[in-house]
């Protein structure tokens, strides 16, 4: 493994074993460790060497009781028909610099069929992901060149046993698999694509199978096909190794794998990025705005570099597509940085794509601090991109927190660096995704006007929004499974549903299961929350509760609550039971239900509460929402 390998990464610092050391000698001394330092320090351009070192470290980590209020534990079971045994220590160190404690259990070599299709289980214990990493040796159907029907016939085959271990991850594992494609083969001709019974095409149609299931939510996929095509087949396979300890891609690459793979559990645990922070002079156009004047900075015009910089734009347009939101942070002059949006003709990005438009003299990580604050998003949320080596520098120092990338200053290398860094990696996208830039647009339009009424009540008056609470149903199963097992701090149980689990909620009879979606006059902010309850005769008890941060501070809860309440009494039930199990990162909700007027019936060892509330005496709340309830 080289450094090579990460270009996005910034350079290895001249202190970064000191201050590993460091790091070492608290975890034996049982200290708290700066989790935010630890994650930048795995975050950069390692060697050989301190990808050793790092590997330890992570190893120790894990094993140590140290809480980590930063990294999301992730357990990962790896299953496949080759040796994966060279994993779990690089996944544990790729976790570090996404913000994961990663622990893998590796299945016994080769247990994949009886992993599908018998009673045992290999893994014992539920996981919140099992990775299946499978090669063409795990497809036995012979495939004669020219033979159609025998091509279909391995093919369906393959996605049998997909479905069969994805059957088995939710039953024994109670998570869904996330299932490697197949990387590309050494090819004898050109042709190998259009001829059947070739392995080139047998893998091509097997990873398109992957692709529609993970679309349908039966699976995830992690793309090892796109990965193996960016860095060379030749470098990917060592085919002396392969056949010798029938290891599926170079020990070398295990880093770079693992960090891939990271991504992927990233996007699980709602930790990929959801805004890019841009700089504008010589990042979206080559020049300076305030010395060249419009008609003097470098867009298009037939020139490479400016024409590198429209592409750039039309990628950046692409994120924003898949809900990405985006925020500009530069040292300008306001009205000079946003004249090349309102009237330069080679401008593809425009003011309405910009949610916060911070341009002024200010330090860049103060105004990152305030995109944060107005986008009502963590830190730890946000991408940084600036052309300039020292304002990376000065962010990454202040903010170890923001993902700044290692862009460089050559606009031919932006988007490549960005895709790379794997940093907006997400689940197979949905309506609600693309919506939310959108969202959080509006978001920063309703924190201006908040800040010119200054009375509450008058602001949200002034926000004319809109509520629809109705059941669960197939059109929005995906949202709501994508908000039960992302959505950590407004949420009072934490309880994870997958999406067969969801879909029996849906046909449940004694289950209230509602999606609550909001807009406003800014913005449609799409399904923002999802309530769970058991309707048990006249006790009803609330099993799960969450909202979107999107929202806060706007009466979503309120309204919410007095439709409960009023749906509970025309029911005719007599008290709501509820429950909070606090966690490392809900205790935003610990006083949810005494605000509300709920009486505590019982704590418990694991400091988690029962509460209980009587339907008539539920008072209800003035609230600003025109609130619709579809039966």
């Amino acid at each position: 493994m080289t450094s090579e390998n990460f270009p996005w990464r910034p350079p290895l610092s001249s202190n970064w074993g000191e201050r590993l050391k460091i790091f070492e000698a608290a975890l034996i001394e049982g200290r708290d460790l700066d989790f935010h330092a630890v994650r930048s320090l795995a975050g950069q351009r390692l060697t050989t060497r301190e990808q050793l070192r790092l590997e330890r470290f992570a190893n120790k980590l894990l094993k140590s009781d140290i809480p980590s209020p930063t990294f999301a534990p992730v357990s990962i079971g790896l299953l496949g028909n080759r040796t994966l045994s060279y994993l779990p220590a690089p996944l544990a160190a790729a976790g570090l610099a996404r913000g994961l404690a990663i622990s893998s259990v590796e299945a016994p070599y080769d247990s994949v069929a009886s992993y599908a299709y018998s009673p045992s289980d290999c893994f014992g214990k539920p996981l919140d992901a099992v990775l299946v990493v499978l090669d063409e040796t795990a497809f036995a159907n012979k495939r004669p060149i020219l033979d159609r029907a025998a091509e279909e016939e391995a093919v369906a085959a393959a996605e049998d046993l997909f479905s069969a271990l994805a059957a088995a991850t939710l039953e024994k594992s109670q998570c869904r698999p996330i299932f490697a494609t197949l990387p590309a083969a050494q090819q004898v001709s050109s042709a190998e694509l259009a001829t059947p019974g070739t392995s080139a095409r047998f893998r091509h149609l097997v990873n398109l199978k992957l692709a529609e299931g993970a679309m349908l939510g039966k699976w995830l996929i992690w793309d090892q096909a796109a990965l193996a095509s960016r860095v060379g087949i030749e470098n990917w396979l060592d085919p002396i190794r392969y056949h010798a300890a029938k290891i599926p891609f170079r020990i070398e690459m295990c880093p770079l794998a693992s960090d891939s793979i990271a991504a992927v559990l990233a996007t699980i645990k709602g930790k990929s990025a959801r805004a890019l922070v841009l700089d504008l002079d010589n990042t979206l156009w080559g020049g300076v705005i305030g010395d060249d004047g419009l008609a003097g900075i470098r867009l298009g015009q037939n020139s490479p570099e400016g024409e590198a910089f429209v592409d750039f734009q039309n990628f950046i347009l692409s994120l924003r597509d898949r809900g990405v939101v985006l925020a500009v942070c530069s040292k300008n002059t306001d009205e000079i940085a946003r004249e090349p949006f309102r009237n330069h003709s080679e401008m593809v990005l425009k003011e309405s794509h910009i949610a916060v438009f911070q341009a002024n003299w200010n330090d860049k990580a103060t105004n990152i601090r305030s995109i944060a604050e107005t986008l009502g998003l963590g830190l730890e949320s946000l991408v940084f991109v600036d052309d300039n080596p020292a304002e990376r520098e000065r962010v990454r120092q202040e903010l170890p927190m923001v993902s700044t990338i290692e862009v460089g200053e050559d606009p031919s290398f932006f988007i490549e660096r960005i895709s790379q860094s794997g940093l907006f990696d997400h689940l197979p996208l949905n309506t609600e995704d693309i919506s939310r830039a959108e969202s959080y647009g509006g978001r920063a339009a309703a924190a201006e006007v908040r800040a010119k009424i200054g009375n509450y009540s008058d602001y949200l008056s002034s926000l004319e929004m809109r509520m629809t609470i109705k059941p669960f149903d197939g059109a929005g199963r995906s949202r709501v499974t994508q908000l039960i097992n992302k959505s950590n701090q407004f949420n009072l149980t934490t309880k994870r549903y997958g999406e067969q689990d969801v879909q029996r909620i849906e046909e449940d009879p004694d289950k209230l299961a509602w999606q609550v979606r909001l807009e406003d006059k800014f913005a449609q902010h799409g399904m923002i929350g999802v309530i769970i309850v058991r309707t048990d005769g006249a006790t009803w008890t609330i099993d799960t509760w969450l909202q979107s941060c999107r929202v806060l501070e706007r009466g979503v809860e309120q309204t919410v609550m007095d439709a409960l309440f009023d749906t509970a009494r025309r029911a005719g039930a007599s008290t709501v039971h509820a429950r909070y199990v606090p966690t490392d990162r809900n205790g935003m909700v610990s006083q949810f239900f005494p605000a509300f007027g709920f009486d505590i019936v019982e704590r418990c060892d694991d400091g988690s509460i029962t509460y209980s509330q009587e339907v008539d005496q539920y008072a209800p709340h003035m609230t600003f929402i025109d609130v619709s309830i579809a039966d």
